[in-house]
């Protein structure tokens, strides 16, 4: 059998040549024994690499498998179970055989891991190493696993905390065990630090910004002296994010924000979502975590969004939310964002609050989207999922930045799933399908995860 361990690096370059057509490929060396194993691992780990992809060639023993997963501690190790001939030949020779002895020890694997009782997870393909299929399956974990990685040690700022004019109590967050699922750092803000940002505005940067909402949006409710301070609170704001380096905004409005501030400050939260911040409204933490995973895996902006009201006939979901819930850039070709009042007037009458805010309004894109949320359950956060299309029709007269989502199953079930599972009503959207690399974030995250489409 000479000839073999030539034969097994054929295959495995072969592997290696696939994948490099979607990703950037590590490949030391073929491992044939526990050593070569450990020396493969530390190579991966030194490279930094997202996922380990674990191809056993021929019969691999276990120890051989757990020296790799040590050296390689956490990074997520995804099993191919492949072999290197075609089906099954009428004839063929034992080197041919060995090409394929691998599969035995692919299937060994999952039992020995749970007989050992490390809690140790991996991922699995299964198929020919020459379908393209098999090679997307391959990337999508790459690419979750990436983004997983990528969030790790993200700020998310809190400003100034949860929601605290409403009690919603699904939403509120457990920073611990968010911080311990996903790695994450929290950091709070305070109103104080806007407010002083807000001062330091000079008026000439006021009225360049005043001057291109003027241009790119038509002002229907709003004065002047109110789109002025939007344009202000929209500098700050992001001056604040620039300052403390986050990457996602956690904001609550009421009842401290508003008032000290002069209105929600919508108009800086659309921007900053064109420009990669994740911005969730009432402090939701966990919709600010989601947003980021998001991002990282396909990078687009993500809409902070929550059903507003509902269409049996045409299976529509019409939702957002007001003040900042999407960027610019989501808004639907070809139409003209429009600035209006708040759909709540004067704020419920907070003390101090003006009667009119400035508030975008339009209706996104079309296409495909994927809506995610983290939901705090026992013992810690998981994962729900929903996917559809966004419909191509008119904006509504909603008052908010809003899409209307049509899931791919009927309303009746869909709400059912909500009712059954239970869920965080935040959820965050993206204008793409998704819908597998996030399955496989959760996978690796070790959530558990509940569909609420499909």
């Amino acid at each position: 059998m000479e000839e073999l361990p030539e034969a097994l690096d054929r295959d495995a370059l072969r592997l290696k040549a696939q994948l490099e057509k979607e990703c950037d490929v590590v490949y030391p060396m073929l491992a044939g024994n526990e050593d070569e194993a450990r020396r493969v691992g530390r190579v991966l780990r030194d490279e930094a690499v997202d996922l380990v992809l674990m191809y056993h060639a021929t019969y691999v023993d276990d120890l051989m498998t757990l020296a790799l997963i040590e050296e390689t501690r956490g990074i997520f190790p995804v099993l191919l179970l492949s072999q290197g001939i075609p089906g099954v030949p009428e004839k063929f020779t034992p080197i041919e055989a060995g090409r394929c002895w691998g599969v035995n020890s692919a299937v060994q694997l999952p039992g020995s891991f749970r007989r050992l009782g490390e809690g140790l997870r991996f991922g699995l393909v299964f198929g020919s190493m020459d379908d393209d299929d098999v090679i997307s399956e391959i990337t999508r974990y790459a690419k979750a696993a990436g983004s997983v990685k990528a969030v790790r040690r993200m700020k998310v700022g809190v400003l100034p905390h949860r929601s605290a004019g409403v009690p919603m109590f699904d939403t509120y967050p457990d920073e611990a065990r968010l911080i311990g699922q996903t790695g994450i750092r929290i950091t709070y803000l305070y109103v104080e630090q806007l407010l002083d940002l807000m001062k330091q505005v000079s008026e000439p940067s006021v009225k360049q910004l005043m001057d291109s909402l003027y241009e790119s949006c038509d002002v229907i409710e709003p004065s002047r002296e109110e789109v002025a301070l939007a344009a202000r609170q929209a500098i700050a704001l992001e001056r604040l994010v620039e300052a403390t380096g986050i990457d996602a905004l956690a904001i609550d409005m009421f009842p401290g924000l508003t008032p000290m501030c002069g209105m929600i400050p919508a108009v800086g939260m659309d921007r900053l979502i064109d420009q990669g911040v994740v911005v969730s409204s009432e402090g939701d933490l966990a919709v600010a975590v989601t947003g980021l995973i998001i991002r990282e895996l396909c990078g687009r902006p993500v809409q902070f969004w929550e059903h507003s009201m509902f269409d049996v006939d045409k299976n529509w979901l019409l939702g957002g939310h007001e003040g900042g819930s999407a960027g610019f850039s989501t808004a639907k070709t070809g139409t003209r964002p429009r600035l209006r009042s708040t759909q709540y007037i004067n704020f419920g009458k907070t003390p101090g609050a003006p009667y009119n805010g400035v508030v975008p309004e339009f209706i996104t894109k079309p296409g495909p989207v994927t809506l995610a949320t983290l939901f705090k359950g026992t013992p810690g956060y998981e994962m729900r999922l929903a996917r559809g299309t966004s419909v191509d029709t008119h904006a509504r007269e909603a008052h908010y930045e809003h899409t209307i989502f049509k899931p791919n199953i009927p309303l009746g079930d869909y709400f059912h799933r909500i009712a059954a599972l239970g869920t965080c009503h935040h959820f965050a959207l993206v204008h793409e399908d998704i819908w597998s690399e996030m399955c496989k974030v959760a996978e690796i995250l070790g959530m558990r995860l509940e569909v609420l489409t499909d």
